[in-house]
């Protein structure tokens, strides 16, 4: 009898499970094309348009090619092209892909880059150039900046110190090798901004002032503005400028207070765009001068000339009263993931509707028999209003472990006022699982938490968290196999889902 009503309990809770679970519509398990197995850019291989999405792909007989799959799963145009690929966004009402010329292994890519502009109905090329050629002897730094409506396409290129040659030796001397390469790279000899016309012609080309600092960081807004953050170790500040089109010289710069450790850290720092002109927001961890570490948000109002800061203080006895506040909606997702303080890292930080989500998770990697492992824990979720007070805290539990750190991004979608989540998840010997949660975005409540079936998609294969495309009904993940060290291609299958 008690064998009975246990397992009676287990098969309502099983079907509990799976009607919350998301419903499959679609599925292509063997694409005519595979995935690329990394990018030099921060914009990832995908840029949405209305109900489609672009995709830089690899195909057999080119070096790449760029595909556009609609929300029905249908394959709408397929285009080769040549070059290694660097950036995909929109532009003009087009989809604008920059490659470079060719990449070494050694030396890394070259730094002459060539612009493809297809026409996003059709995948015919509309136009192909060369858009700037760099160095033939030192290192560039590039970035490409696409506004998400299209209006604009923004180009800033960092010329280091460091040499495009190979560097062998001997392990000591390999080591102090890699000690100079690393400075030489973060040493900065000049700095350009470039923005391009409809056709691809550059019209504007400045070297921005800089502010007062020793090491920066580069954004580009929806507004088209343009921001650079330094930290000033000296005089204990972080400096931010704000530049217009063809001005060199700064519209204004905020100079905020920071009570930094001696020689200061500062680890991951992100920016994320207002609605409103003119208005950023910027976060980072950093040791404070109690040596604890902590997590610094502002909003930046360059317009006006202000700021709002919040600080909150990741110590022992904070950490240990966020993880006590935890409610699990279910005992399945019941276990936090949040101890390694030294290892936290910022991976969001973005505007929805009058709120900023600020996410926060350790990320870390250690060494086991001779093999890397990449950890990340689980996710720490601020909401702010938009005078950075905080609002709530909530948690996504996740235990997730990779080779390279791939698929360790959490991806967020706003639908209506519930915040979608999707973070990838351990289960089990080789095999990885999707989360799905539902959050409100007002109170913080989880609404649903489960596991995405993964019934088509191979068992090992991971969920490219930073390639999914939303759609106004459903979405697509692609899921990737394991990317080996010197792999160019990995294999990919796509799955399409209701919300």
């Amino acid at each position: 009898m008690k064998k009975t009503k246990f397992a009676l309990i287990a098969l309502l809770s099983l079907n509990l499970f799976s009607v919350s679970a998301q419903n499959q519509i679609g599925v292509i398990k063997k694409p005519e094309w595979n995935s690329i197995s990394s990018f030099d850019s921060r914009y990832g291989s995908k840029v949405n348009i209305g109900n489609s999405v672009s995709m830089i792909v690899n195909v057999p007989k080119a070096d790449f090619a760029v595909v556009t799959i609609d929300d029905k799963m249908s394959q709408k145009w397929l285009t080769p092209l040549t070059g290694f690929p660097m950036a995909i966004g929109r532009f003009k009402n087009q989809v604008l892909v920059i490659a470079a010329s060719d990449r070494s292994f050694f030396k890394s890519f070259t730094n002459i880059f060539k612009a493809y502009l297809l026409d996003e109905k059709t995948g015919k090329i509309i136009s192909d150039k060369i858009i700037y050629q760099g160095s033939n002897d030192y290192v560039e730094a590039p970035d490409f900046f696409f506004a998400k409506d299209g209006s604009y396409f923004k180009m800033a290129t960092r010329l280091t110190a460091m040499k495009r040659k190979v560097h062998i030796g001997l392990p000591i001397v390999g080591a102090l090798s890699a000690l100079k390469m690393e400075k030489d790279y973060k040493a900065t000899i000049n700095y350009t901004l470039i923005d391009f016309n409809d056709r691809l012609e550059q019209i504007q080309k400045i070297t921005p002032v800089m502010p007062k600092g020793d090491s920066w960081n580069a954004y580009c807004g929806e507004d088209g503005s343009f921001m650079i953050s330094t930290i000033n170790q000296t005089e204990g500040r972080c400096n931010l400028a704000l530049y217009l089109t063809n001005n060199p010289e700064p519209l204004k710069i905020i100079s905020i207070p920071v009570d930094f450790y001696k020689n200061p850290e500062v680890a991951s720092m992100s920016f994320a765009s207002s609605k409103t002109p003119l208005v950023n927001y910027f976060a980072f961890i950093y040791k404070n001068a109690s040596k604890d570490q902590s997590i610094l948000v502002s909003k930046i109002d360059f317009k006006e000339g202000t700021f709002a800061v919040n600080k909150e203080v990741l110590s022992k006895e904070h950490i240990k009263e966020l993880q006590k506040s935890f409610v699990p909606m279910n005992k399945k997702f019941d276990e936090l993931h949040f101890d390694n303080i030294s290892a936290m890292n910022i991976s969001h930080l973005e505007e929805y509707n009058d709120k900023l989500l600020l996410t926060v998770s350790p990320d870390y990697t250690v060494m086991y028999n001779s093999t890397a492992i990449s950890y990340s824990g689980s996710v720490l979720m601020n909401v702010y209003n938009q005078n950075v007070n905080l609002l709530y805290h909530q948690f996504v539990p996740r235990d997730y472990r990779s080779s390279t750190g791939e698929g360790s991004e959490v991806a967020f979608n706003l639908k209506e006022n519930n915040l979608i989540i999707l973070a990838n998840n351990k289960d089990g010997g080789n095999s990885v699982a999707t989360i799905y949660s539902e959050m409100d975005l007002n109170t913080g409540k989880i609404l649903k938490i489960n596991l995405i079936p993964k019934d088509n998609i191979k068992g090992s294969y991971y969920a490219s968290t930073n390639g999914i495309s939303w759609f106004k009904d459903s979405f697509s993940i692609p899921y990737l196999e394991r990317q080996g060290m010197f792999s160019k291609q990995i294999d990919v299958q796509l799955l399409q889902l209701s919300y």
